[in-house]
């Protein structure tokens, strides 16, 4: 691999629309030595109703133009192309969301692809969704993705489909409606690279890829009793951003508190790389070919350990025979 950065994702909940707030964090992830960052567009208070606010926008570029950092921007983690409740607004969100990113100058937008069918289910505003119904909510996402790609290329901005992993809520949703647990690889398809990879094929746009999330990845192999280094090597052709954390492979139990998953091992911990049980050395190595960044997703109660995690995923890279150049 021949990494350009190491950056850290700029928590939704901690800046949480307060500018001073991003102003501090960004501070300390330049200090620690992080040389990118990942905007979370939910802290921003920039988009509203669908619609980038000029004004509100400057006062974030007049702040990240003062940090010598480069950026990656995350959408809206329920923004969903393929099954969003209203896709006209869904368009303009993503829409907003790719001007945005250029404005900050960032490279890469993250979107969680739209592979997952279960929110109106769990809300109770629909059932769930049938076959036919799935394939055109795919369909769908590909459409809107083809028009937003040549936006993405003017503004020098790749698309990035992340991923998903597993919740025990899902399999709940599931259940309540007479289906086993194997129907999960069909309603959270974005659990399994192979769906990921068939919509960027079918997009057929440079500018749309993969953001592959090492610690989402190693939660839903496991959940699906598939090979989680045949799924990184699925993934890698495709792939252009890189989101790494720790964990131990373990479904959720129902537990959201952060203090009780940790003690039981479960979930997406965000944990520093070198904490829990993901292969990253050999997952590495099915990504020879890669070229780009790694952003370092890690939860709040973990930021005291960031000059540990960075230390760590150095460590894992320059061991290993991987290049890693650090730009700014």
């Amino acid at each position: 691999m021949k990494i350009q950065g190491l950056g850290i994702d700029i928590p939704d909940k901690q800046v949480d629309g307060r500018r001073q707030v991003l102003i501090d964090t960004l501070t300390q992830a330049r200090a620690t030595g992080f040389s990118l960052a990942e905007l979370s567009i939910p802290s921003l208070n920039v988009i509203m109703n669908g619609e980038l606010r000029p004004q509100r926008l400057e006062a974030i570029v007049a702040i990240t133009s003062g940090f010598d950092l480069r950026y990656s921007v995350h959408a809206p983690g329920r923004t969903n192309l393929a099954f969003g409740r209203d896709p006209g607004l869904e368009y303009r969100v993503m829409e907003a969301c790719l001007r945005l990113t250029g404005a900050v100058g960032a490279r890469v937008l993250v979107y969680h692809s739209g592979l997952q069918a279960l929110d109106a289910a769990r809300s109770g505003t629909a059932p769930l969704p049938n076959a036919d119904e799935l394939a055109r909510g795919a369909e769908r996402e590909v459409a809107a993705l083809r028009k937003l790609a040549p936006l993405a290329a003017d503004l020098g901005v790749t698309i990035g489909m992340e991923n998903g992993d597993p919740h025990l809520w899902e399999y709940a949703v599931l259940m309540r409606a007479g289906k086993g647990r194997e129907a999960l690889a069909s309603y959270h398809a974005r659990m399994r690279t192979a769906a990921i990879v068939a919509q960027a094929e079918a997009v057929n746009h440079p500018n749309v890829g993969i953001t592959l999330d090492l610690g989402h990845l190693h939660l839903a192999t496991h959940a699906l009793g598939e090979d989680y280094l045949e799924a990184v090597s699925t993934a890698a052709p495709w792939v252009r951003h890189l989101h790494i954390n720790d964990n131990f492979g373990l479904l959720d139990s129902g537990y959201d508190a952060e203090s009780d998953r940790l003690i039981y091992g479960e979930a997406d911990l965000h944990l520093p790389p070198g904490w829990a049980s993901i292969p990253f050395a050999d997952a590495f190595e099915r990504l020879n070919d890669y070229e780009g960044d790694i952003v370092l997703e890690i939860k709040a109660r973990y930021r005291d350990h960031l000059g540990e995690a960075l230390a760590n995923t150095r460590r894992l890279l320059l061991d290993n025979g991987h290049e890693l150049h650090e730009a700014v």
